[in-house]
């Protein structure tokens, strides 16, 4: 992982994940539920995130925010 952070760093409540559905590479809006890893795929770009949100492949250089 780029940007390594176990479930439990990224998670207040282990019962929920929210994340800001935006792009870390240029601010684009993500698809759910896409991607080559089940997660969310940057469609401007083509960077893929997993479930978690955590970037996996393409340009993006950070995992989608956690607010």
């Amino acid at each position: 992982l780029r940007d390594p952070q176990h479930d439990e760093q990224r998670t207040q409540n282990p019962k929920w994940l929210v994340v800001i559905g935006v792009c870390t590479h240029l601010g684009c809006v993500p698809v759910a539920n896409a991607g080559e890893f089940g997660g969310y795929y940057c469609p401007c770009h083509g960077s893929h995130y997993d479930a978690s949100g955590r970037i996996r492949k393409g340009p993006a250089p950070l995992n989608l925010e956690v607010p």
